[in-house]
């Protein structure tokens, strides 16, 4: 969807959650003032953006997700994928054909690969 008019720009703005911020800094412990002290805002700005009550400006979105070493859709939550695209654009064929043939798979069969993959690794 495009941003034309009011009623898209509602539309997309309240889309936007920025869950997936919460779980980056965690994942990686980092503190949100820490986050917030390399974003240039405050940790209440932060706070905000975790709760969806803000959206951070384009600058400090560039700043947020290069500090975390993630992509901006994973911030928006339009993605779980946290690499950023110029990662992805380094895998070779058979990574990202694999990669696109998982996608298309049950949360079931995603299970079952995951857990081959694993015993792959765990009989190296």
């Amino acid at each position: 969807m495009r941003i034309n008019d009011r009623e898209n720009y509602k539309v997309i703005k309240e889309s936007i959650t920025m869950s997936n911020l919460k779980k980056i800094i965690d994942l990686k412990n980092i503190s949100i003032v820490k986050l917030a002290t390399n974003a240039k805002v405050s940790s209440s700005t932060i706070n905000a953006y975790i709760n969806g009550q803000k959206i951070p400006s384009l600058p400090t979105l560039i700043s947020i997700a290069d500090y975390l070493n993630c992509n901006i859709d994973y911030l928006l939550d339009r993605t779980n994928t946290l690499n950023k695209v110029d990662e992805l654009q380094n895998l070779d064929h058979n990574t990202n054909l694999l990669i696109y043939n998982i996608q298309n798979l049950s949360s079931k069969e995603k299970e079952l690969v995951n857990a081959y993959v694993k015993g792959i690794i765990d009989n190296k």
